[in-house]
């Protein structure tokens, strides 16, 4: 035992001592650079994955029905539902301002003990409350104007007022009330007449008392109450109605409006004969940053008359880059935030009371300010940030499906014409319910102010239009292997590669597409089929020589002469493989059959 003892105080002593510590600062700085190491990677795999909160399942009452619709939010929803949270959880109102939390706009990020909580209350609302809550109602957000528009002067002494109408129903106290903060913020005293807040039958108790007691304090706000539930047509009409301005500003309950958001809107409404829509921003729904989005609206739809955000034509990109500043037309509008001179408004019939919650009314007044002699523009100089929910947190009486098609049969009947038809044909469940909706006072009004056709709307408003006509070829291009040209599923307009898909049933419409006479492949969403280099590819159609094909008996080709070729590959039918152009010769794979299908 001595000799051991004897051993380690001799090998501690002079230099070996500095050796052994130096060993040890050496294994201490490893393990330090080991776990270093360790959280770089679990915080670079966390970035790589998915945000938590697109792995929450929602009922089928969510915006995604049976048939994979995709609604672009921008507008009210409605129901209650919190999960499988407690009741005071729900009507807690937990809205407890940090300190430089979301200033300027800026993310709001969470510990990861803080998340655990944010992920219990997504359900909600669909959109983050814990971050919400730790942002002051009245923050400060960037000015997301071009230098042009910070350019433009406005005379505000000859500006009409507005009376801004904000619908809720249980939305979340701190977001709703940012909605409220940054209009009476940012709009100049002389031109907001009002504020007024629709409550549309909501159940959360912060949104009751609480709620009219903060309302209390600030000037020209105005709270009404809708005893039962009408959904957003009837909740904004009630709005309307009570309201004493000029102009009638629609805003969602989850907005924020930037400096000099006002005055443009103002400007070109009180021409009364144009219904107005800000450019709309991003608000996140994880964090609430304020990001400028791409500066190129234009309003249009599907096939199934889903509303989507195209590109816009060449014509208008042209008139926009010239003058930036100005108001630009579109198709159709988002319709969540609009302005438009009361009497317009009350002109054209308002809304249709007979639509019901929420869906299809934007498409319906788009169609019907066309038609009827008023136009649908948006001006870029108008900045209003939103937040944009992939689902609605909340329930609608009869299912979201129920409610939609009942809207949507609604608008096709009055207005769409001969393209109505073609609607119900390929959406059979929505013509089982079309000879239930009672129509014959909005029918009236269409022949009332003399408005003019669904065709002379496509031709004129939209001659960008992908919808078939009978001008144009409609039907399936189907190979001789067996698969025909159509859109697999998330194609998008920046250039989805080209496959062909399985040609279906006869009411299919993805493997359906139309072949224009100048030589347009083109399928919905607005795409169009494009030479690649290599593949073929969907792409937002445009006047590009690529995307002009040419039929040579059975043979599509380009304008340099190479054939569409479909690529087998994995199946025998070429389902699923690529489309490309090729050198012409002796191939089934080249030849493509063209079923014709009638489109009404």
């Amino acid at each position: 035992m001595l000799l051991r003892n004897d051993y380690w105080s001799l090998l501690c002593r002079g230099r070996k001592k500095k050796i052994v510590a130096l060993i040890v600062i050496l294994i201490f700085l490893l393990n330090g650079l080991f776990y270093v190491s360790l959280e770089l990677y679990n915080t670079v795999k966390r970035k790589e994955k998915e945000p938590w909160y697109s792995s929450l399942h929602f009922d089928k009452n969510s915006y995604v029905d049976e048939t994979g619709m995709r609604v672009i939010v921008g507008h009210y929803v409605g129901g209650t539902n919190g999960g499988n949270l407690s009741e005071d959880i729900i009507n807690s109102n937990n809205y407890a301002p940090v300190a430089g939390a979301g200033e300027f706009g800026r993310p709001v990020q969470l510990s990861q003990r803080e998340l655990i909580t944010a992920r219990e209350l997504y359900s909600l609302h669909s959109y983050n409350i814990f971050v919400s809550d730790k942002i002051a109602i009245n923050r400060s957000l960037p000015d997301m104007r071009s230098d042009r528009c910070k350019e433009v002067v406005f005379d505000i002494d000859n500006l009409p007022t507005a009376t801004v109408i904000i619908v809720f129903h249980n939305e979340a106290w701190s977001t709703l009330m940012r909605t409220v903060m940054s209009v009476l913020m940012r709009s100049p005293p002389k031109l907001l007449q009002q504020i007024i807040l629709v409550d549309d039958a909501s159940e959360r108790r912060y949104l009751h008392a609480e709620l009219d007691e903060a309302v209390a304090k600030l000037d020209k706000v105005q709270v009404l109450r809708n005893p039962v539930r009408t959904g957003l047509v009837g909740a904004r009409l009630m709005g309307a109605r009570k309201a004493t301005g000029d102009v009638l500003v629609f805003l969602d309950a989850h907005c924020e409006v930037t400096k000099g958001w006002l005055e443009p809107l103002l400007d070109r409404a009180g021409n009364d004969d144009v219904f107005i829509c800000p450019h709309i921003d991003l608000l996140s729904a994880d964090t609430l940053a304020y990001t400028k989005s791409i500066d190129a609206h234009w309003g249009a739809f599907s096939w199934r008359l889903h509303f989507r955000w195209l590109i816009p034509s060449t014509e208008v990109l042209k008139k926009k880059s010239e003058n930036p500043s100005k108001p630009y037309p579109t198709p159709a509008m988002a319709g969540g935030l609009f302005a438009v001179r009361k009497s317009l408004f009350w002109r054209l019939g308002g809304y249709d009371e007979g639509m019901t919650i929420w869906g299809a009314e934007n498409l319906e007044l788009s169609w019907r300010a066309w038609q009827c002699g008023a136009r649908v523009e948006i001006t870029s100089c108008s900045r209003v940030g939103h937040i944009f929910r992939s689902h609605s947190p909340y329930k609608y009486p009869g299912g979201v499906t129920k409610v939609l098609h009942a809207n949507l049969a609604r608008a096709a009947t009055v207005w769409m014409d001969e393209w109505a038809d073609f609607f119900f044909k390929f959406n059979p469940d929505i013509a089982l319910i079309r000879d239930q909706q009672s129509v014959g006072d909005r029918v009236e009004l269409r022949r009332n102010l003399k408005c003019k056709s669904f065709g002379w709307y496509l031709s004129t408003v939209w001659p960008q239009h992908f919808f078939p006509t009978d001008q144009r070829w409609f039907g399936r291009i189907k190979n001789d292997k067996g698969g025909c040209i159509g859109l697999m599923p998330g194609a998008v307009g920046m250039g989805t590669p080209a496959s062909a898909v399985d040609c279906g049933g006869t009411l299919t419409l993805e493997s359906l597409v139309v072949f224009t006479p100048e030589g347009k492949v083109m399928a919905d969403e607005g795409l169009c089929l494009q030479q690649g280099n290599g593949r073929a590819l969907w792409k937002s159609c445009s006047d590009s020589s690529k995307q002009i094909w040419v039929q040579k008996g059975p043979r599509l080709k380009t304008q340099s002469g190479l054939c569409l070729t479909l690529v087998v590959t994995k199946d025998s039918r070429g389902v699923g493989d690529p489309l490309t152009a090729k050198r012409c010769v002796t191939d089934n794979k080249q030849i493509w059959h063209f079923n014709r299908v009638p489109w009404r």
